[in-house]
């Protein structure tokens, strides 16, 4: 949508009876003394015209030519070629918000303005001959309502380009005023207004303008009513807005502020409840990087605030750079609109302002929002003079594939969980300050039947981030911490430990919990990952890293640390416990070591020493195997770049022994590899020695498959059914069996491990081979085939009625395989008739049988007879 310039307040009696437009007298024509029965009040129009789009600008003179010369510009939403007569139609040369923007007209303004200020007769009558062709040609229902009567931004914008028109020297023509009652009829009707976010404001900002224009004092009752609802949906009594993006916070602190003097141009009261935008530019400082570059949130890109918007302000530090203003006090703050902002300060002696740390953190509703992404707990660091982890940004209102991704979760500095259907209510946010922490927590319940807690401890003290993400779910899933970084960066990753390189500051990222595997991706296109929007419409590769794992308990301890230009990645380094409720990070920094611990509710900071030590915990990639593979021993918490060994303990022994040894990592983890004996079963504890100390131990087995199973009994149970029966192998290979399976003529029956007998349906007679497989999950046994014979169970199918003398088509099925099968048919009178063939190897046959009087079939097959069919015969 169209960012509004900002707005400059203009007095009623600059307005005056001089019908003023922008800064420029228009000569209105003289009013006729019998009044007609619409009529604008151009000094009214003239005071609502001299605002927002209607004030002079001095690009006028350039974007007036070019409207001569058939050409319109609409920015970063693109332009087209507009004909002598156009047709209004949607051009590829605009994209999907551009399409719409054709309709508004604002960007004819300029042919108005420039026109009458230079007395150039020919751009005024371009103007308003494009005005009123668009009139004639967009009535409500025509082809291109789509645009010029759909969302409610356009016409808002084009109400105010028509009072615009009011104001001017053919303010009272019949077909102006006429587009004018007809725009304040679609925008009062309850049917059509939206009440959902900024375009809204601009419908009922164009009714206010049309209103006191024609002189409607409904309308104008209506529009305030609106705006007083919109104020308070839109902006918290914190200034933090409801949009989902920064930007539009911007721009509704000028739309706001324009519907205000609206109001009182027009000698309106203006509600109180539009005085929420005093509070804005206090959130606006919050919001804005110490770049001086607002946040890019949700459908924003990271663009400089205007300084003359905010002079005065408590955002005029923000907005030049520490240039002018008062700094102000807060260092970190939470809003109702779903938003934290921390930093390390406002710039000092000893820190200048735009060295300083600064980071983000979303929790707001993003359904139903149009500007909002699904950005749930995401997070933005900045620190040292350079932008270190990003949001994807705004790229550009073009639905499609790539617009999707762009609001979607996988673009953004989260928890990503694969393959779960998402939705995005309000999470929860709960936000601390504790003794050098700035403490976030953000509960997401977005993901059906999971949920994501992210909890974010800035330490002011050694200037990092320390990130904790739990996950639980009903069913195992795959889920991955996700952190874009620059398009410009370089990135190393070193086991746990990632890092960017470049010019300038950078960041590295030590995984001490949950960080395997680790993965990158850049520009990545099926599916998308790894993009980053730097501008309106730019969409450009950036470097993607993430940390996978798969359950249904899941935790993610991350420590993010900003370094300045020249600091190698070796001056950090962490080391963490993590439990399911409880967290513990020590960490050493430049600016000196501390242990900070975090639960479900709150958390600490303590200098090195002053707090309980890091517990070092060992994990087994696996616990049971196959003897003869490997897996992996995965130690946390240990001490950062010290030696290391893994050790053994067999079921048995009583010393532990070396396997093998390694170095910790910086962010205080191990991985090494063990091995298993080939062919034998054994288990044994395993743990990882480092230093002094050593972790709890884990049990890793090494199994075999199990024995077959025994004493297999069959025995038919009815037509086609078999019940089979076992007993379990003494020797289960070391571990539980995990399920019997019975095989049978291409049908199988699993059995929990518990069981010894299985009913097998559906079978064919004849000669048919069971097998009973053992499992006990790291392999399966079977028995050898056990022979069996199935009794045969022949059955007749035949229609029910058939003409006389007509063939009959019989089938015959459970027949003993390739052997002779017997078909009796007796008429009314007893007398058989008897037909022979032989069975396929399906234990099938068909016969075709003309019958003179209604019969009975019966089929035999090895012995065995069908039941009775009756074929019923008509003349």
């Amino acid at each position: 949508m169209t960012t509004a310039a900002p707005f400059r307040p203009l007095t009623r009696a600059a307005a005056g009876l001089a019908l003023v437009l922008g800064v420029t007298v228009l000569a209105g024509s003289p009013v006729a003394a019998a009044t007609p029965a619409l009529h604008a009040d151009q000094v009214a129009a003239a005071a609502q015209c001299g605002m927002g789009f209607g004030v002079h600008r001095w690009t006028d003179h350039r974007k007036a030519d070019q409207l001569m010369a058939g050409k319109a510009d609409l920015g970063v939403y693109g332009s087209f070629t507009l004909a002598a007569n156009p047709t209004w139609a949607p051009v590829s040369t605009l994209d999907s918000s551009g399409k719409g923007h054709m309709h508004s007209l604002h960007y004819l303004l300029p042919l108005l303005r420039r026109g009458v200020r230079a007395g150039d007769q020919a751009m005024i009558d371009r103007f308003y001959y494009l005005v009123k062709d668009w009139v004639h040609d967009n009535p409500p229902g025509a082809s291109t309502s789509r645009y010029a009567w759909g969302p409610p931004i356009y016409e808002g914008f084009r109400s105010l380009v028509l009072v615009c028109a009011a104001a001017g020297p053919r303010g009272q023509s019949p077909w102006l005023l006429k587009a004018l009652k007809k725009h304040g009829e679609m925008m009062a009707d309850p049917r059509r207004y939206e009440g959902v976010n900024n375009s809204s404001l601009h419908q009922s900002m164009g009714l206010y303008a049309i209103a006191v224009t024609l002189g409607r004092p409904a309308w104008r009752r209506l529009a305030i009513a609106r705006e007083q609802a919109l104020a308070v949906k839109l902006i918290h009594d914190d200034g933090s807005d409801e949009e989902g993006a920064l930007s539009y916070a911007v721009n509704d602190y000028t739309w706001f502020g324009q519907a205000a003097e609206r109001l009182r141009r027009a000698g309106d009261v203006v509600p109180p409840e539009l005085g929420r935008i005093t509070a804005m530019p206090a959130f606006i400082a919050a919001a804005t990087r110490p770049d001086g570059l607002l946040e890019a949130l949700g459908d924003t890109t990271a663009a400089p605030l205007s300084p003359g918007t905010w002079t005065g302000t408590a955002a005029e530090w923000s907005a030049t750079g520490g240039a002018s203003g008062t700094p102000p006090t807060d260092t970190y703050a939470a809003y109702a609109g779903g938003y934290a902002f921390g930093r390390s300060g406002w710039g000092s002696a000893t820190r200048p302002y735009a060295d300083e740390t600064f980071y983000s953190v979303r929790a707001g509703l993003a359904e139903h929002v149009p500007h909002a992404h699904d950005d749930q707990g995401a997070l933005t660091l900045y620190s040292h003079g350079s932008q270190l982890l990003y949001d994807t940004g705004q790229w550009r209102y073009t639905y499609g594939t790539t617009r999707s991704f762009v609001v979607s979760r996988a673009a953004h500095n989260v928890v990503v969980v694969d393959g779960v259907p998402r939705s995005n209510p309000r999470p929860e946010m709960r936000s601390a300050r504790v003794n050098g922490l700035d403490l976030t927590t953000v509960v997401d319940r977005g993901y059906a039947g999971v949920t994501l807690t992210r909890t974010i401890a800035y330490d002011r003290v050694e200037d990092v981030v320390v990130v904790w993400d739990r996950l639980t779910s009903a069913t195992p899933v795959r889920a991955s911490q996700q952190w874009g970084l620059g398009r410009d960066r370089g990135v190393s990753i070193e086991n746990d430990a990632v890092h960017s390189e470049g010019s300038g500051a950078n960041v590295s990222m030590l995984f001490t919990s949950g960080g395997a595997p680790l993965d990158l991706k850049t520009g990545q296109r099926a599916p998308l990952r790894g993009w980053n929007s730097a501008a309106y419409g730019q969409l450009s590769p950036a470097p993607s890293v993430r940390a996978t794992q798969t359950g249904t308990s899941l935790s993610w301890l991350t420590v993010l640390a900003p370094r300045g230009a020249g600091v190698p990645s070796t001056a950090f380094t962490a080391t963490a416990s993590v439990s399911g409720t409880a967290a513990t990070v020590a960490l050493s920094t430049p600016a000196g070591a501390a242990t900070v611990s975090l639960d479900d509710v709150t958390g600490a900071r303590a200098p090195a020493g002053a707090a309980a030590p890091v517990v070092p915990a060992a994990t087994a990639g696996a616990t049971v195997l196959p003897a003869g593979l490997g897996t992996t021993v995965r130690g946390t918490g240990l001490a950062p770049g010290a030696p290391v060994a893994l050790e053994t303990l067999p079921v048995g022994a009583t010393a532990w022994s070396p396997v093998t040894s390694g170095a910790v990592t910086a962010a205080g983890t191990a991985e090494l590899p063990l091995r298993t004996a080939a062919g034998v079963v054994s288990a044994a504890d395993y743990r990882l020695v480092s230093g002094a100390g050593a972790t709890a131990p884990v049990r890793v087995t090494a199994a075999l498959a199990p024995q077959p199973a025994t004493a297999i009994g069959v025995t038919s149970t009815g037509p086609g059914q078999l019940t089979v029966t076992w007993a379990a192998p003494l020797d289960t290979g070391g571990i539980p069996l995990t399920a019997f399976r019975v095989l049978v003529d291409g049908r199988a029956v699993t059995v929990p491990a518990i069981g010894t007998s299985a009913v097998v349906t559906g079978v064919r007679a004849g000669s048919q081979a069971i097998v009973v497989r053992a499992d006990n999950g790291v392999g399966s046994t079977a028995t050898g085939p056990v022979p069996f014979t199935v009794p045969a169970f022949p059955t007749v199918a035949a229609p029910a009625v058939v003409r006389r003398k007509h063939a009959a088509t019989v089938d015959l099925a459970g027949l003993a395989p390739g052997q002779p099968v017997s078909l009796a048919v007796t008429g009314a009178g007893g007398a058989v008739t008897t037909r022979h063939t032989t069975a396929t190897r399906a234990g099938t046959a068909r016969l075709h049988v003309t019958l003179r009087r209604t019969s009975t079939l019966v089929a035999t097959s090895a012995g065995v007879a069908s039941v009775p069919v009756v074929v019923r015969v008509r003349r």
